[in-house]
């Protein structure tokens, strides 16, 4: 039976993940946000980066005075939404967009919590021991596809991905999968790459934890027909490293074999 840190360390094991998948919990009730048995941020930090640190470890608890941008505390409820930010003319007027109505239009069509939280706690999924509302896995494209395909093996086509380039970590890997329970993928923003310190090749995944184990069962699931043998020999030893049974992979198997035709393509670099 999968738990929450078993999962993350089949995950781990299976993608090479660098950064931890991090849990996001909302907590509408003062006293059990309080309860919670993390400490509370000393100062202020952008939602994005406090989902950067847990990614490295670090666990916090975070409230409205906490939250260091505007955007990402219009996501949260913990800010209202000015009127040139609902009305698309603040965006408009600093050319991201081509006219109000397309910068309206993304105002209307994101996805922001309707009820404020008494606060959030943010910290490595593996920590938990009771389900957070959302969970944030940041790494290559090729992990975010490989979670996409997991995703897929039990729900097939992923139809309401959507993304823009901006509120990237607040809004698409998070208020986004929680208000919609469908995963979400980011290829971050301007923002949160600034403040954040992502690396420049790193693209995110949001997942409500209601679909996490199935994203990780269907990542194994499609190991054999999708890796490659060279990636198959890492799961392998990365498995062994964590006491893991990697007895499921199986080498010279993959899901096109015989269907090319005229050899690989050599590139001199």
């Amino acid at each position: 039976m999968m738990d929450i840190k078993s999962s993350v360390n089949l995950l781990e094991a299976y993608l090479g993940l660098h950064r931890k998948p991090v849990g996001v919990k909302f907590f509408f009730d003062k006293d059990e946000f309080d309860n919670f048995e993390v400490s509370q941020r000393d100062r202020k930090v952008t939602y994005c980066n406090s989902v950067q640190l847990a990614s490295k470890g670090a666990s916090m608890k975070l409230t409205k005075e906490n939250q260091s941008c505007p955007n990402g505390a219009m996501a949260l409820k913990m800010k209202e939404v000015p009127e040139p930010m609902a009305n698309g003319k603040g965006r408009f007027s600093k050319n991201i967009y081509n006219s109000i109505d397309i910068s309206k239009s993304i105002s209307d069509e994101m996805l922001f919590l309707k009820e404020e939280p008494a606060g959030i706690v943010v910290m490595p999924l593996e920590n938990y021991t009771q389900a957070p509302d959302v969970v944030v896995v940041v790494g290559s494209s090729y992990a975010v596809m490989r979670m996409i395909q997991g995703h897929g093996y039990f729900n097939g086509y992923t139809n309401n991905l959507r993304t823009i380039g901006l509120q990237a970590v607040c809004q698409d890997l998070t208020t986004y999968p929680y208000i919609t329970q469908d995963i979400n993928i980011s290829l971050l923003c301007p923002g949160t790459r600034l403040v954040a310190d992502w690396e420049a090749d790193e693209i995110g995944m949001g997942i409500p934890f209601s679909k996490w184990y199935e994203v990780v069962e269907g990542v194994m699931e499609t190991t054999n027909p999708f890796e490659r043998d060279k990636n198959k020999e890492a799961i392998v030893k990365r498995l062994k490293d964590k006491g893991l049974d990697s007895s499921a992979i199986i080498f010279n198997q993959n899901y096109d074999d015989g269907s090319y035709t005229g050899g690989r393509i050599n590139i001199n670099k």
